[in-house]
C-alpha cells in the first residue's frame, strides 16, 4: 500500500476523534478576572513539501497567437515542447474554427502537415507517482491520438484517444517512474485522421500531486474580552499540479467566538461554514493553481479570560481532475491570549432637598475602572429632569465610558420635596349696622407639612366699626415650622337698613309676539341683596293680539317689610311682512343680465328693503337658449321673510347659414353663380334673396380652378360668408397602355393583363377597355395580335393593337441516386450529380442545393434537394434520400466497488461491453490493468479494455475501496438534573458506524443506577453492535442536584420621619439553580408611616422556577426630625453702642445639639447712630434640612444730656422732670404690629428705668463738684 496514503488515513482518524469530542482537551472553568487554562486545538505535523516534477506550457498558452487564427512555430520557441515533425514546426491555434480551448485560450495541432508526435523530456526521480492529463479533441473527423511513456527510445502505449469533433474529451490516469528512469519522455503521437490536419492537444498534465501548505498567524498576541482579533492563514500550492475541492477547517476555541462565518479570501467575502456544536469553521477554497496562494482571514471576539489560546488549521485537497484521493495537511500552531476588559463603575446616590434649594447633579460622583483608574472627569450627565422649583421624584443618569468602549450607566432618584407656606381660609364679611363681629369666626390654617395652624393665627390688623356703615378690614398672620409666613386681609361691610329698589323698563312689542312680563326685571336690597324672586305683578292689561298702550305694575318687600312699587307702559305695533316687485325677463342669447336690475322690497314699518334683498336661486346661462329662474327673498327687521321667483327666457341669436356647393364645368360650358345657392336664418326664416356675391374670378374658357365668394346677413345684423371652388376641365380623348407578349407553348394568356386606360378628365378607365380583336392560340407556335378599344364620358373613342409570339417550351432533367455512408465519413452533395435540357443540352453546371440536412457525423436518413433552370426558365427539382450508418465505439459498463478488508474480489463480476453494430460483446473485455490488494485498506484502480469488429477500442477505469471493519462509535453526553426531575436516559443518545451508517435504534441501555429522586452521581452505561459484530460501549454520568430555596438579602432600617423610603431598595434574592430572582421579589406586608416616629416592618416574599418559597421581614424605625429651636430676646441699646445681633443668641436642635454656628442672620436693619425700634432677623437650618426663624427688637435709647446750672442760683427745691422719647416712626412700607390688649409688657418700664440712671448720674456728678 502507498505509504502516502497510511499517513493521510491516520491523520484524518485522529482529527476525526478530535473534532467528535472523543479527545478530551484541558479546560478549567474560573471567574474573571483570572485567566482560564486554554483550550489547545492541535490536529497534527505540518508535512515536509515533496519534491515536485512537473512539465511546462501544458496548455500552450505560450507563443502568444492572435484570437480567431493559428500560426507555427519552431519548436525551440514553443516552451517545453518537441515535435518529430521532419520540419520541426509546431502549430498552435486560438479559438480557430470558433472553437473554445480546453483551457485557457490557445491548443495545439498535432497533424500539422503530417502526422507526427509532441513531446516533453521531464527530469524524474524513480518511484515518485505522478498525475497524468491530456484533453483530445478530432478537427475535421474523428481523430486518434497515443499517449506514450517512458525513458527516451523505450517508450511503451499508455491510452489509445479516439475522439470526435463534437466536444473535448479528457483521458487521465496515475504513472509511477520506473527505477533508474530519471528521464521521462511524456508522448503524444497522432495514428488517426487526416495526415494534414487533426488531433486537438490541450490542458495537459504531467506532474506530482498538488500539495497545500498552511501559515497561519494572528495579528495581535492578545485580545480583550469583546474585543476583536484577526487570524489569518496563507495556503499555498507548492506541489506539481493544481489541487480541487480544497478545504481549510479550523477549530475556533471556546475562549473565543466567531463574528461570522463568512470569511474573506484574497480579500474577497465567501461563505463559509460553522458548526455550533463542534466549532469548527470549514472554508471553500476550490481549485489552487501551482505555486499559487490563497489568503483567509477572519475576525474572532475575546469571550474567556485565558492565556496562550491555540488553534491549528486542516487542509484538505485533492488534484484537479482526480478524485481517487485526498490529502490533508497542517498549519503551524497559532497562538492568543484573552485578557479581562471590565466596565467602569460609577459611585452616585440618591438625594432629598427641599423645593427651592440648590443641586449639583454632579456633586459627589465619581467613576473608576479597573484598567483606566480614576474616570470622574468623563461622568456624563444623559438625563437630568430635576426641577427644585416642584416637590416631586426626579431621576437623574450618569453614563462613563472607559478606554475600551465599555459603558456604564447609573440612575439616581432626587425627591424634592415640598416648602409651601400654610394657606388661610377667610371670607369677607357684610354685617348689618350695630351687628357683633368675631373676626376669628370661621377662620382656619392649613399647612402642607404641618397640618392645622388654626390655633397659630393672629389679627395683625382689625378697623371694624359696627356702629358705622362702612368697608373695613381684617388683617391674618400665620407662621408654618419653616418660618414661612402667610397674610390674607379680609373685607367687612357694614350696611345701613335701606327700602328695596326695582329695575324694570318700558317694552315695545310687535302685534303677535309674546310677552313675560318678569323678564328682565329684578329687585335688589342694600341689606338683603338680590329680591328678584319675591317681586309680584299687582297690574297688568296687555293684550298683544291688538295694537295699542298697556301697563304693568310691579311690588316688592324686604326683611325690613319695605315695599318699593314700579309701573312700566308696554306698546303693542303692527307686524306685517315685506313685499318684492320683479318681472319674468326676456334675453337674447349672449347678452348681458343682471337680476338684481328694476327689483325693489318695501315693508309697512321697515319702509324700502330693495338693498336687503337677496338671490336665494339663479340658474340663468345666456350662452344658452332656454327657461331659467331667479328666485329673491327679504326678511323685515320683525323677521318676517317674503321669496318670490320670475322667470327668464334666453332667446337664440344664430347667424344665418349658405348652402353652396362646389362645382366642375366643362370647358366652354356656362355656369350661373346664385344656381342651387341658398340662405336661412333661425329666427328670419328663409333669406336667399339677401345673398350677394361678394368675389367670383371664374372663367369657363379655361381650364383651371376658381372661386366664388358669398355673404348674408340677417335681422340681428349677424353676418355669414361662404366660398366654393369651381373646376373648368378640359375634353381631351382617352389613351390605352399595352405592351407586346412572348409566351412559351402551352403558357396562360389573359389579354387584359398588364393593360390600362386613362382619360384626362375622367381618370382611370381601365374597367371599360374592351377586347375587339383576339386571334392568339398558345398551343401552337406562331405570331397573333390582340386590338383594344376604350370611349371616355365625352364619347372620345381609342384603340391600340398589340402582338402576341407563342414559342416552344421543354424543362431541363436532373440525374441524381440516392446515398448510404458511414458516420464520420465525408459526403460531397453534387458528386455524380448531372443535368440536361432539350435546348439547352448539358446544364450539370446550373445544378444547386435548395436542401441539405445531412449531418456525417450522426446516424440518421436526411435529404439532398436539387433544382436546375434552363433559359426558358423552366426549372426542375429532385430530392434523394441520404442514410448515415453507425460507426459507434463500443461502451463497457462498470461501477466503482467497495469491499470489505480481507472478502474476496472478482474485477469481470457485473461488467459488460455492448457495441451498436455488434451487439454484446462482454467475452471480449480484458483487464489490462489491476492493483487491488483487499488485504489492506486503500483505494485501488481496475482498468478494463474492449475492442469493436471495427477496431474501436475504450478504456474504462474503475475505482476499488478497500475499507476497515471498525466498531460503531455512541454519542451520549453527561447530564445534571433537579431532584425530582424527569429523565430519559435514551434522548439524545445516538451510534454510527463507517459501515452501517445511523445505529441508533441498535442501542441498548447495559446498566442505569440514576435515582432522581435523591442527590448523587449516577452511571449508565450503553452498548451497540454492528453488522460485522463489533461491540462498543460507552458510559456518561449523570449528577441529581439539590432543589433549594431562593434566599432574601435584606437589612434593617432606620429613616427619619418624613424622609422618602423605598422598600425594594437594597433588596436582593438569589436562588442556587435560578441565579439572581430580584425582579421576582414581591411586598406582601409593609406598616412603614413615614410621617409618624415608630418602629415598622417590611415583608418579603419571593418563589423560585421549582414553586420553592421563602419570606423575609425586616425591622423600619422611622426617628424625629424635629426643628431647631433660637433663643434670643429684645434688646436696649443707647446710641453709639456698638452692637453685635450674633452676640446674644444661641440655637439647639433636638437630634443635632449645639448648632449656634449655623445661625444666620438675614434681616438687620439696626442703626446705633439712631434712637428708634428695630429687628433683627435670625435663621438657622439642622441637618436634617428643617429651618427656623425668630425675629427680635431693638431699642436704640438717645444718650441723656446733663442739665445745665448758673453760676450763682438761688436755691430752689430740685425737681425731677421725666425725658420724654420719641421713637422712630415706622415707614408706610413697614407693618406695625397691634399690641395685645392684655398680658404683654411694653418698653416704658425700660424707659423709666433709663431715665432713673440718667438722673442718678447727674447727682454724682453734681457731688464731685
Amino acid at each position: 500500500m502507498n505509504k502516502n496514503i497510511v499517513k493521510i488515513a491516520a491523520g484524518t482518524m485522529i482529527a476525526s476523534a478530535i473534532l467528535a469530542g472523543n479527545t478530551e482537551l484541558p479546560y478549567n472553568v474560573m471567574k474573571d478576572p483570572v485567566a482560564h487554562a486554554a483550550t489547545t486545538n492541535v490536529h497534527g505535523v505540518p508535512k515536509e513539501p515533496i519534491s515536485v516534477i512537473s512539465l511546462q506550457n501544458g496548455s500552450f498558452e505560450q507563443p502568444a497567437v492572435a484570437y480567431g487564427g493559428w500560426n507555427t512555430f519552431d519548436q525551440s520557441q514553443v516552451p517545453g515542447w518537441q515535435t518529430t515533425a521532419s520540419d520541426g514546426l509546431i502549430e498552435i491555434q486560438n479559438h480557430n474554427e470558433n472553437r473554445d480551448a480546453a483551457d485557457g485560450e490557445q491548443y495545439a495541432e498535432l497533424n500539422a502537415y503530417e502526422a507526427s508526435a509532441l513531446y516533453q523530456d521531464i527530469a524524474t526521480t524513480p518511484g515518485a507517482k505522478v498525475r497524468w492529463q491530456v484533453s483530445h479533441r478530432g478537427r475535421h473527423t474523428t481523430d486518434t491520438a497515443t499517449v506514450e511513456f517512458g525513458s527516451p527510445g523505450n517508450l511503451k502505449l499508455i491510452d489509445t484517444m479516439t475522439t470526435s469533433v463534437d466536444a473535448w474529451k479528457t483521458y487521465s490516469g496515475t504513472y509511477t517512474i520506473p527505477a533508474g528512469q530519471t528521464t521521462t519522455r511524456f508522448q503524444f503521437e497522432a495514428v488517426g485522421g487526416d495526415p494534414r490536419n487533426g488531433n486537438l492537444l490541450d490542458n495537459i498534465v504531467f506532474a506530482t500531486q498538488s500539495f497545500i501548505t498552511v501559515a497561519g498567524n494572528v495579528d495581535k498576541t492578545s485580545v480583550k474580552k469583546d474585543k476583536t482579533a484577526t487570524y489569518s492563514f496563507d495556503a499555498k500550492n507548492e506541489g506539481g499540479m493544481a489541487s480541487q475541492n480544497t478545504t481549510l477547517t479550523i477549530p475556533i476555541p471556546q475562549e473565543v467566538t466567531l463574528d461570522s462565518p463568512n470569511v474573506k479570501v484574497d480579500g474577497v467575502s465567501v461563505a463559509g461554514s460553522y458548526d455550533s456544536n463542534t466549532r469548527i469553521l470549514s472554508i471553500p477554497l476550490g481549485s489552487i493553481t501551482k505555486d499559487a496562494t490563497k489568503h483567509v482571514t477572519f475576525d474572532v471576539k475575546g469571550a474567556v479570560v485565558a492565556n496562550n489560546v491555540t488553534t491549528q488549521a486542516t487542509v484538505t485537497h485533492q488534484d484537479l481532475g482526480f478524485t481517487d484521493e485526498d490529502y490533508t495537511n497542517y498549519s503551524n500552531d497559532v497562538t492568543l491570549s484573552v485578557l479581562a476588559n471590565n466596565a467602569p463603575t460609577i459611585t452616585a446616590t440618591d438625594h432629598t432637598l427641599k423645593q427651592g434649594g440648590t443641586f449639583n447633579p454632579l456633586a459627589d460622583v465619581s467613576a473608576t475602572d479597573p484598567e483606566d483608574g480614576n474616570l470622574t472627569s468623563s461622568v456624563k450627565i444623559t438625563a437630568n429632569d430635576v426641577d427644585t422649583t416642584k416637590a416631586g421624584v426626579y431621576h437623574v443618569t450618569y453614563s462613563v465610558t472607559d478606554s475600551d468602549g465599555n459603558v456604564t450607566t447609573k440612575q439616581v432618584t432626587v425627591t424634592v420635596v415640598s416648602n409651601d407656606f400654610p394657606t388661610i381660609e377667610a371670607t369677607d364679611h357684610t354685617l348689618k349696622k350695630g351687628a357683633t363681629f368675631d373676626p376669628l369666626a370661621d377662620v382656619s390654617a392649613t399647612d402642607k407639612e404641618d397640618g392645622d395652624l388654626t390655633k397659630d393665627i393672629k389679627v395683625t390688623a382689625n378697623d371694624v366699626d359696627t356702629s358705622k356703615e362702612g368697608t373695613y378690614h381684617v388683617t391674618y398672620t400665620v407662621t408654618d415650622s419653616d418660618n414661612n409666613t402667610t397674610t390674607k386681609t379680609i373685607t367687612v361691610t357694614v350696611t345701613s337698613n335701606e327700602v328695596p329698589t326695582i329695575e324694570a323698563t318700558d317694552h315695545t312689542l310687535k302685534k303677535g309676539d309674546t310677552f313675560n312680563p318678569l323678564a328682565d326685571v329684578s329687585a335688589a336690597d342694600k341689606e338683603d341683596g338680590d329680591l328678584t324672586k319675591d317681586i309680584k305683578i299687582t297690574a297688568n292689561d296687555v293684550d298683544t293680539s291688538k295694537e295699542g298702550t298697556y301697563h304693568v305694575t310691579y311690588a316688592v318687600t324686604d326683611s325690613d317689610d319695605h315695599t318699593t312699587t314700579k309701573t312700566i307702559t308696554v306698546t303693542v305695533l303692527s307686524n306685517d311682512a315685506p313685499t318684492i316687485e320683479a318681472t319674468d325677463h326676456s334675453v337674447k342669447k349672449g347678452s348681458t343680465f343682471d337680476p338684481l336690475a328694476d327689483v325693489s322690497a318695501a315693508d309697512k314699518e321697515d319702509g324700502d328693503l330693495t338693498k336687503d334683498i337677496k338671490i336665494t336661486a339663479n340658474d340663468v346661462d345666456t350662452t344658452k337658449e332656454g327657461t331659467y329662474h331667479v328666485s329673491y327673498a327679504v326678511t323685515d327687521s320683525d323677521k318676517n321673510t317674503t321669496t318670490k321667483t320670475i322667470t327668464v327666457t334666453v332667446t337664440s341669436n344664430d347667424a344665418p347659414t349658405i348652402e353652396a356647393t362646389d362645382h366642375t364645368l366643362k370647358k366652354g360650358g356656362t355656369f350661373d353663380l346664385l344656381a342651387d345657392v341658398s340662405a336661412a336664418d333661425k329666427e328670419d326664416g328663409d333669406v336667399t334673396k339677401e345673398i350677394k356675391v361678394t368675389s367670383s374670378d371664374v372663367d369657363t374658357t379655361k381650364e383651371g380652378t376658381y372661386h366664388v365668394s358669398y355673404a348674408v346677413t340677417d335681422s340681428d345684423n349677424n353676418t355669414t360668408t361662404k366660398t366654393i371652388t369651381v373646376t373648368v376641365t378640359s375634353n381631351d380623348a382617352p389613351t390605352i397602355e399595352a405592351t407586346d407578349h412572348t409566351l412559351k407553348k402551352g403558357g396562360k394568356f389573359d389579354a387584359l393583363t398588364d393593360v390600362s386606360a386613362a382619360d384626362k378628365e375622367d381618370g382611370d378607365l381601365t374597367k371599360d377597355i374592351q377586347v375587339t380583336a383576339n386571334d392568339v392560340d398558345t398551343t401552337k407556335e406562331g405570331t397573333y395580335h390582340v386590338t383594344y378599344a376604350v370611349t371616355d364620358s365625352d364619347g372620345n373613342t381609342t384603340a391600340e393593337t398589340i402582338t402576341v409570339t407563342v414559342t416552344s417550351n421543354d424543362a431541363p432533367e436532373i440525374f441524381a441516386n440516392d446515398r448510404t455512408f458511414k458516420k464520420g465519413g465525408t459526403f460531397d452533395p453534387l458528386a455524380d450529380v448531372s443535368a440536361t435540357d432539350k435546348e439547352d443540352g448539358d446544364v450539370t453546371t446550373a445544378v444547386k442545393v435548395t436542401e441539405n440536412n445531412v449531418d456525417p457525423d450522426k446516424e440518421g436518413v436526411y435529404s439532398v434537394t436539387y433544382e436546375v433552370t434552363d433559359s426558358d426558365n423552366n426549372t426542375t427539382t429532385k430530392k434523394i434520400d441520404v442514410t448515415v450508418t453507425s460507426n459507434d465505439v463500443p461502451e463497457i459498463t462498470a461501477e466503482d466497488h467497495t469491499v470489505k478488508r480481507g472478502k474476496d474480489f472478482d474485477p469481470l463480476q457485473d461488467i459488460k461491453a455492448t457495441d451498436r453494430e455488434d451487439g454484446d460483446i462482454t467475452d471480449a473485455i480484458k483487464v489490462t490493468e489491476s492493483d487491488v490488494d483487499t488485504s489492506k485498506e486503500g483505494i485501488y484502480h481496475v482498468t478494463y479494455s474492449i475492442t469493436d469488429s471495427d477496431a474501436n477500442t475504450v478504456f474504462k477505469t474503475i475505482t476499488v475501496t478497500v475499507t476497515s471493519n471498525e466498531a460503531p462509535a455512541i454519542t451520549a453526553t453527561d447530564h445534571t438534573i433537579k431532584k425530582g426531575a424527569k429523565f430519559d436516559p435514551m434522548a439524545e443518545v445516538s451510534a454510527a458506524d463507517q459501515e452501517d451508517g445511523d445505529l441508533t435504534k441498535s442501542v441498548k441501555i447495559k446498566s442505569n443506577d440514576v435515582d432522581t429522586a435523591k442527590e448523587g452521581v449516577y452511571h449508565i452505561e450503553y452498548e451497540v453492535t454492528d453488522s460485522d459484530d463489533n461491540t462498543t460501549t460507552k458510559t456518561i454520568t449523570v449528577t441529581v442536584t439539590s432543589n433549594d430555596k431562593p434566599t432574601i438579602e435584606a437589612t434593617d432600617h432606620t429613616i427619619k420621619k418624613g424622609g422618602k423610603f423605598d422598600p425594594l431598595a437594597e433588596v436582593t434574592a438569589t436562588d442556587f439553580e435560578d441565579g439572581d430572582l430580584t425582579k421576582a421579589i414581591k411586598i406582601i406586608h409593609n406598616t412603614v408611616d413615614i410621617s409618624k416616629e415608630g418602629t415598622y416592618q417590611v415583608s418579603y416574599e419571593v418563589t423560585d422556577s421549582d414553586g420553592n418559597k421563602t419570606e423575609k421581614t425586616i425591622q423600619v424605625t422611622v426617628t424625629s426630625n424635629e426643628k431647631p429651636e433660637i433663643e434670643a430676646t429684645d434688646q436696649v441699646v443707647t446710641a453709639g453702642d456698638k452692637f453685635n445681633p450674633l452676640d446674644i443668641v444661641t440655637s439647639e436642635d433636638k437630634e443635632d445639639g449645639n448648632i449656634t454656628n449655623k445661625i444666620e442672620v438675614i434681616k438687620n436693619n439696626v442703626d446705633t447712630s439712631k434712637p428708634g425700634v428695630y429687628q433683627v432677623t435670625y435663621r438657622v437650618t439642622d441637618s436634617d434640612g428643617n429651618q427656623t426663624e425668630k425675629t427680635i427688637s431693638v431699642n436704640v435709647l438717645p444718650v441723656a444730656t446733663p442739665p445745665v446750672h448758673p453760676t450763682s442760683p438761688p436755691v430752689k427745691p430740685v425737681v425731677e422732670i421725666a425725658s420724654t422719647i420719641t421713637p422712630d416712626q415706622p415707614q408706610p412700607s413697614q407693618t406695625v404690629a397691634e399690641l395685645p390688649t392684655t398680658g404683654d409688657q411694653s418698653n416704658k418700664g425700660a424707659v423709666a428705668l433709663g431715665s432713673g440712671l440718667i438722673a442718678l448720674a447727674y447727682l454724682l456728678f453734681r457731688r464731685k463738684k
